[in-house]
């Protein structure tokens, strides 16, 4: 009698442990190759961030090396141009008195050509004594 009911119910309980373990055992071997598989990648995407991280870094000291180049360029060209300026831009006359002074210039240089047209075949000097200096 009662020795068969304990033997029946450890025999019960034996079964259902081993299955319980078993199944238990089953789901850790998932878990494990899952976490792996899982760790794995995450540990190459690591390794792939950190090239992405060193590959910008390069990108971005080598942009500031151009910004600075672009830069020392454009300052260079700024204090040309600043040093440029005051001869391109003549801010003491007026624009009628450069005109009068290049009109001037261009009679002073007419004249020239006359004085030095001995053999007379400037037409603007035909009949001005070419030659003699005189106008």
């Amino acid at each position: 009698g009662m020795l068969e009911v304990i033997k029946s119910d450890f025999e019960r309980t034996a079964t259902t442990t081993e299955a319980s373990e078993k199944a238990a055992h089953e789901e850790f071997v998932e878990f494990d190759r899952v976490s792996k598989t899982d760790i794995s990648g995450k540990e190459m995407k690591m390794e792939l961030d950190k090239e992405d991280v060193q590959t910008t870094e390069n990108k971005l000291v080598e942009g500031k090396q151009d910004l600075q180049t672009a830069q020392d360029l454009l300052d260079g060209a700024l204090k040309r141009l600043e040093d440029l300026a005051p001869t391109c831009i003549d801010t003491t006359m007026s624009f009628e008195e450069r005109v009068a002074k290049r009109e001037e210039e261009m009679e002073a240089l007419k004249k020239a050509l006359c004085i030095l047209d001995t053999d007379g075949v400037e037409a603007d000097c035909q009949g001005q004594g070419q030659g003699d200096g005189l106008p």
